[in-house]
């Protein structure tokens, strides 16, 4: 009889190499229709970049994994933090590169070989989630604001730009409001529950009630103990800052000229459109949307989605090449005495 778990481990080799294969065709599509365009870029290129682009992208992985220790930590996980930073560094390449639940299915199963409950891997999984999201929406504004005052437009153009800040600003302020409210986030779990019950007639009345005591315990614990909030908007900040810089100088070094805050928009655009895309790892979704918006500033198609590719290649693919020894070694450390892998 098959091996489940040994079927899922061989999925994601296989996985990432359809990726890259589709990538890699994309790619050589693109080049032949825009080639004149393409030719241009080696002149242009400064390949020195490069290193600039993978080390800004090691800190962003640095920072992700680092938070997570400290979310964690918030949520009372008293784990070995050299332990749960690897955790953190795997289930964060996994989470980028095919999405957020086989990240978490990952921390399901490791942590809970050391008796971390679902509910409290769940909630603090979620809730950093939340708020790297929030960070990544709060700067779309703020590129719109700089493209208002940096690009002369017409008044149709900023009219909507206004209306879409107005949106985006709302829905941060109603969404943080939900989270950490206590009474309104029961409510909507309440709901939820219903809604589940009465399409399935199965009661998660018990899951979604411990899930609540997990997410208000954690949040009392962040405002309670000054330090985890700091440390947190520190490490999730600079994560969100590193990956954004790496994305700048994979442009840079294809020698593509794009002006900060345009790319910062384009590329949180890709970010919130990700959220509703069904495709594993969103592939190509990010890229067409980044390459759309940058299309709008006088940059050709394809150096955006050239641009794009690259830090796809490189935030995406080659951490994973890196992180699959620490993987095997989870995944191994699993069969162990929990105590024994905790103190590993």
């Amino acid at each position: 009889m098959a091996n489940p778990e040994l079927s899922r481990r061989q999925s994601h080799p296989r996985l990432t190499i359809i990726a890259v294969v589709l990538m890699l065709l994309l790619g050589a599509i693109i080049i032949f229709l825009d080639r004149d365009q393409v030719r241009q870029l080696p002149a242009r290129a400064e390949w020195n970049y490069l290193g600039i682009a993978l080390g800004s992208i090691a800190f962003a992985y640095l920072f992700e994994s680092a938070s997570l220790v400290v979310m964690l930590r918030v949520f009372g996980v008293e784990l070995d933090k050299y332990y749960l930073f690897r955790v953190g560094l795997v289930s964060s390449v996994l989470a980028n590169l095919v999405a957020l639940p086989a990240s978490l299915a990952l921390r399901l199963l490791v942590l809970g070989r050391h008796g971390v409950g679902q509910s409290r891997v769940v909630g603090s999984s979620l809730l950093l989630s939340y708020l790297k999201n929030l960070v990544f929406y709060a700067l779309v504004p703020a590129g719109l604001v700089y493209i208002i005052f940096t690009y002369p437009m017409a008044f149709g153009g900023v009219a909507i730009m206004v209306w879409i800040i107005a949106v985006l600003i709302v829905a941060i302020v109603v969404a943080t409001f939900i989270t950490f409210n206590s009474r309104v986030r029961t409510f909507i779990l309440t709901v939820l529950g219903r809604i589940w019950h009465f399409l399935t007639r199965r009661n998660i009345e018990a899951p979604l009630n411990n899930f609540e005591n997990a997410v208000a315990e954690g949040i009392n614990s962040l405002r309670k103990k000054h330090i985890f909030a700091p440390l947190l908007a520190g490490f999730v900040v600079g994560d969100v800052a590193a990956m954004i810089a790496g994305l700048y100088f994979c442009f840079k070094a294809l020698g593509i000229p794009v002006h900060l805050g345009v790319l910062i928009t384009g590329f949180n655009f890709g970010i919130t459109l990700t959220i509703i895309s069904f495709i594993p790892g969103d592939l190509g979704v990010q890229e067409a949307t980044i390459a759309g918006i940058l299309v709008i500033f006088g940059v050709p198609f394809s150096q955006g989605v050239l641009g794009a590719i690259l830090f796809r290649v490189l935030y995406y693919f080659v951490p994973y090449i890196v992180s699959l020894g620490f993987y095997w070694n989870l995944l191994k450390e699993t069969r162990q005495k929990p105590d024994e892998a905790g103190r590993s």
